[in-house]
């Protein structure tokens, strides 16, 4: 039983490794989606994912050779996987960026249109119409990035 740096190897140890990483990402993001608890649904897709990257720590340690059309495979799936799970990440912090510059937004719209009213270049009825929206919205995000923010923060 010889455990050496064999490519077949290092692509099982590989795959073993980011399917862990797939595993803790899908409870992380089934506790982000509203329940205290993991649903039994993703409980076993995790778990079937861990189990079949344990499969191929478990190669490591046989001496059976593993033919290249099935490494290739396994090289391709766990790039994939990776660079999904490097998108889901970035998509959710992509969002909260927006929402934050839209926060911005929104406030300096509201400061111009504090100093318009002032300067009496706009009517109070249009500032109440306007401003209303505005609020809602404002009041929208807010909750959005607080929940993000308290998800981030339980985690």
């Amino acid at each position: 039983m010889a455990i050496g740096f064999t490519a077949a190897n290092i692509v099982n140890f590989l795959a073993f490794f980011g399917l862990t990483i797939a595993t803790y990402t899908i409870f992380y993001f089934g506790k982000s989606m509203g329940s205290k608890n993991v649903s039994i649904n993703l409980f076993m897709l995790a778990l079937g994912i861990n189990l079949i990257g344990l499969s191929h720590l478990f190669r490591i340690f046989f001496d059976t050779e593993t033919p290249i059309i099935l490494l290739a495979t396994i090289a391709a799936g766990a790039f994939f996987m990776s660079m999904g799970m490097i998108w889901v990440f970035y998509e959710k912090g992509t969002e909260v960026s927006r929402m934050k510059r839209r926060e911005e937004d929104i406030n300096s719209i509201i400061s111009t249109l504090k100093d318009k009213y002032y300067q009496q270049g706009l009517n109070e009825d249009d500032l109440k119409k306007a401003y209303s929206g505005l609020l809602n919205e404002l009041a929208e995000i807010e909750v959005k990035l607080n929940s993000s923010k308290s998800k981030m923060d339980k985690s």
